[in-house]
């Protein structure tokens, strides 16, 4: 049986994107499961650990100094996550690799905030490439 050009193109297609959602899916459970981590990091005040995990390229941006006194502050003017729920999720093939956007509205110890993770997906880990937090109290305290 002959296949046509179109169908054999159609074929190959549907098994990439269906790899991609495979890989896709897989980036957004790994992005996921790291935030709960960095999360319990941040609460046990260990900011060089959560550093450490970061991606190469966040690195060349923030020195761990610099990344250490930021996530003080927080912690100084937020205190503690208490809870935290998804409010949005992307997860894109780039040419960088999979990248994962997951944004949370947190519960700290002394009010609400938002969060947004940006990690790239490497190896079987998802390596924190941004992290941005956003709270009136962070400007009011």
């Amino acid at each position: 049986m002959k296949v046509n050009r179109i169908t054999f193109l159609l074929i190959v297609s549907v098994v990439l994107a269906a790899g991609n959602a495979c890989s896709m899916t897989k980036g957004k459970g790994l992005a996921e499961k790291a935030v709960v981590q960095f999360h319990e990091q941040f609460n046990a005040q260990r900011y060089r650990e959560i550093y450490s995990q970061t991606d190469d390229e966040f690195k060349k941006f923030a020195s761990e100094g610099d990344f250490v006194a930021l996530l003080e502050a927080v912690q100084r003017k937020l205190g503690a996550v208490k809870g935290s729920s998804p409010s949005g999720w992307g997860v894109n093939a780039t040419t960088m690799g999979t990248m994962a956007t997951l944004s949370y509205d947190v519960e700290f110890g002394e009010g609400k905030g938002q969060e947004q993770f940006v990690f790239r997906i490497s190896n079987d880990r998802a390596l924190l490439y941004r992290y941005n937090v956003n709270s009136p109290l962070l400007i009011t305290r």
